[in-house]
């Protein structure tokens, strides 16, 4: 009776261990796959704070150059621009670089920033003079004008994929 039995369980272990393994095995596959997604995941977020904080660097220095006492011509070059009431002006102070286009020049280059892929740059342009509507005014006087400015600031992360892009107004 006993070598029956033996004879009709043979080889039933092997099968049984081999699924087991076979499980194990896409345990083990889905593991890894996890792994590197959370750690791709984890190095873009790193990159795009890291171009975020840089074009934040940007965006602050234009602003403090905004506070300076004397600001120099807004004529198209030094990142400096006008804002101009016809978009079909082609000046070339009325046309700011691209801040799409990475290549593109004519913005001011800030220096200092480590561990990212090109240091952050920024450009202000200046809005056409706007009545302050808040100010007292009689009929015999100027209206009381205001100096805006907008400061647009990109920044890169640590890769060259990506590109944060700031923009700030700024009363004067």
């Amino acid at each position: 009776m006993r070598l029956k039995y033996q004879r009709r369980q043979r080889g039933s272990t092997l099968i049984i261990c081999l699924v087991f393994l076979l499980i194990l095995t896409m345990i083990g596959i889905s593991s890894i796959q996890n792994s590197t997604l959370q750690e791709q995941m984890a190095g873009s977020a790193r990159d795009a704070n890291s171009a975020f904080q840089a074009a934040e660097s940007a965006l602050r220095k234009g602003e403090e150059y905004l506070q300076q006492a004397t600001l120099g011509a807004f004529s198209g070059s030094n990142g400096r621009y006008t804002i101009c009431s016809d978009p079909a002006n082609t000046a070339p102070e009325c046309v700011p670089p691209s801040w799409r286009d990475k290549a593109s020049t004519g913005w001011v280059n800030q220096s200092g920033v480590a561990n990212v892929d090109a240091q952050p740059q920024y450009i202000i342009e200046k809005y056409p003079l706007i009545v302050d509507v808040n100010a007292p005014i009689a009929a015999d006087e100027v209206p009381v004008t205001i100096d805006m400015y907008r400061v647009t600031a990109r920044g890169y992360g640590v890769s060259d994929k990506s590109m944060v892009v700031l923009q700030s107004a700024f009363r004067r």
